[in-house]
């Protein structure tokens, strides 16, 4: 079953403030360690619409699907609750500091079946990633009360996604399998993808990642194109054009006994074949292979600093690779390492043209930026 999470509302606890502290006899004011529950403005989760030339409530109603799109990425439903069939609104409250950081979570509200404990983890979670924009009264930023609800449901998930005019088949019954070759698709796309004149000039290596929509009718469509290192469109061509051409050399994919539209992977690697970029081609699987070894090591902490190091050699032979750039990336950012990672992640969408971490980018290099300030 399908996992549904709902963010309410964002709602204060109370409807009055606590009493203001009492003056101090110093010379200066003494902070304001007031946990407030209304204040001239409350919260915000960060957002890119913290930049824009608008309103308050435009900015918290943009604040509010940013959190919601948050939380539903990290939230688990818990195998308790899904066995047992437990749905329900778990609430967590919390204080957003006057720095911006998140404390004192706990659970206020919990259905059962560890989904309190679930959502309480996802806030936990959040404060160790995530600066909001503080409330603000009387022009100064307070501390504020913030009560989180989150609505878990299960429901069904449909067979199929939609994608403009296409109805895309993710259950099946029957596997969409490519018949030609007895079935060596990888080895049918090397045989048939030519390298374009075009880039023996500049040795240009790299690769090109593709969707294909395989329809009942064996038409093949190219859904969507990945290049990880800008190759241009001569290459874009050669691949879509060898993908397309394996019209009729599939078994369509079949759902409950009927033939449906699916959807298929394919990587295509282009490497020059002239001796004057040998080295180049060397350095490249040499490349390939310090990253390879690199993921294997970062899976143990132990070992995390001589997986980035194979890593850091990677990037260094092909500093313009996005496909690079996004496994240091990742790796970097789960490993909280957020100035790498922000330096990664925004190389690796504008060479590969990625909108993968959209949601996350503004969070890491705001935060970055506001930890050298």
């Amino acid at each position: 079953m399908k996992l549904f999470l709902t963010l309410l509302c964002c709602l204060p606890l109370c409807l009055l403030a606590q009493d203001d502290a009492a003056a101090s006899t110093a010379p200066q004011a003494a902070p304001d360690t007031t946990i407030y529950d209304i204040a001239d403005e409350a919260p915000r989760f960060p957002t890119p619409c913290e930049t824009l030339d608008t309103t308050a409530a435009a900015k918290s109603e943009c604040a509010q699907i940013g959190l919601l799109d948050y939380i539903n990425r990290r939230v688990l439903y818990p195998a308790e609750a899904r066995e047992k069939e437990i749905s329900g609104m778990a609430v967590i409250g919390f204080v957003v500091e006057a720095n911006g950081i998140i404390s004192k979570a706990r659970i206020l509200r919990d259905p059962g079946g560890n989904l309190g404990l679930a959502a309480l983890r996802s806030v936990i979670g959040m404060a160790n990633q995530v600066r909001w924009r503080p409330a603000i009264k009387d022009g100064k930023p307070v501390r504020f009360n913030f009560v989180l609800p989150i609505r878990f449901r299960l429901e069904e998930p449909k067979p199929y996604v939609l994608s403009g005019q296409d109805t895309i088949y993710t259950e099946l019954t029957k596997a969409l399998a490519f018949t030609a070759n007895d079935g060596k698709l990888g080895e049918y796309l090397t045989e048939k993808v030519k390298y374009p004149a075009i880039g023996e000039d500049s040795c240009q290596t790299g690769q090109l990642d593709l969707q294909l929509l395989v329809h009942p009718d064996g038409r093949v469509d190219v859904q969507d194109i990945i290049d990880y290192n800008d190759l241009g469109t001569e290459f874009t061509f050669e691949a879509i054009n060898v993908a397309t051409q394996s019209y009729g050399k599939w078994s369509p994919a079949e759902y409950n006994g009927r033939p449906v539209t699916a959807a298929y992977n394919v990587s295509f690697s282009f490497a020059p074949e002239s001796e004057a970029c040998a080295q180049t081609v060397t350095a490249y699987n040499e490349a390939i292979a310090l990253l390879n070894e690199g993921q294997q090591l970062v899976q143990d902490s132990t070992t995390l600093e001589a997986g980035l190091a194979k890593m850091d050699r990677a990037v260094a032979y092909f500093p313009n690779d996005g496909r690079f750039r996004i496994v240091r990336g990742q790796t970097r950012m789960d490993n909280n390492r957020l100035l790498g990672a922000c330096e990664d992640l925004t190389m690796a969408k504008q060479i590969s043209l990625i909108d993968w971490y959209d949601s996350v980018l503004p969070l890491i290099c705001r935060q970055v930026e506001e930890e050298e300030e």
